[in-house]
């Protein structure tokens, strides 16, 4: 597969998640539902493996399917580390043409991992492949968070987003942020900046890397969903399963593959 940008992120991978505030409770959320899960389950957009490793703690099998080489070997390590290994099936795919042996039971999409993909046409292409690669009566859950039209007049200002250290030099390491946005076009692009400095505070060195994050509003999430052909069974507010409301940061989605 070509290279993507999470590619070149793989090394400030955990800080960047680490930093956001609904993280942990996302991870709660997912983890429950993949561990008790009949029949094989899945998550797309695996990452480092905080969700689909403790999955796996759990003694449940779960096949992780990411785009980026250099995450996937994050997540490999960290399921030997914990001695999970042998329960993971991870695979290099895209969300929009990835392919399993068997129809899952349940497949996932954490973390507002859908919005990588920035056309509604790429959308469509990522669930109706979700639906075909469900067993009649699987289940398709997803979240995203809801767009404040009101934030995109604080873009534009470079914001310090991690302290962390180089995994392998030991490096203090500076990850910054900064995002424009595109209302119209439903876009975020974000340029994030690595610093790593040296003895004394002095930057050392310096790299950029560059991503778009899109939105999309709750009502197109429901066409969306209906046009791939799923049935809604569930639109949560939180990752602790409140009602949805118009005060409602987040967007969680629980859809059903008709039998």
């Amino acid at each position: 597969m070509p290279t993507v940008p999470y590619d070149d992120f793989a090394d400030v991978y955990d800080a960047w998640v680490d930093t956001v505030p609904v993280a942990e409770a996302m991870r709660s959320f997912y983890v429950e539902l993949l561990a008790e899960s009949d029949g094989p389950v899945v998550e797309l957009g695996v990452g480092n493996g905080r969700i689909c490793v403790e999955v796996a703690r759990r003694g449940r099998p779960v096949i992780g399917v990411d785009s980026s080489a250099a995450v996937l070997e994050l997540c490999r390590s960290r399921a030997r580390e914990a001695g999970v290994e042998e329960r993971l099936e991870l695979v290099q795919a895209d969300f929009r043409d990835f392919e399993l042996e068997t129809p899952a039971a349940l497949i996932t999409i954490p973390f507002h991992s859908l919005g990588h993909l920035t056309s509604d046409d790429d959308k469509l292409r990522c669930m109706r492949q979700v639906h075909r690669q469900l067993a009649p009566g699987g289940l398709f859950v997803w979240d995203h968070f809801v767009f404040d039209p009101d934030y995109p007049g604080q873009s534009g200002t470079l914001n310090l987003r991690a302290e962390t250290r180089d995994p392998a030099s030991g490096r203090e390491r500076l990850v910054w942020e900064c995002s424009s946005r595109d209302p119209e076009r439903q876009i975020i692009d974000i340029l994030v900046r690595v610093e790593d400095l040296g003895e004394g505070g002095a930057v050392e060195a310096t790299r950029y890397v560059r991503m778009e994050m899109s939105w999309i509003e709750p009502k197109r999430s429901r066409d969306l969903m209906a046009e791939s052909g799923f049935d809604i069974l569930e639109l949560y507010g939180d990752f602790q399963r409140g009602d949805f409301t118009a005060e409602s940061t987040h967007q969680v989605w629980v859809a059903r593959r008709p039998s």
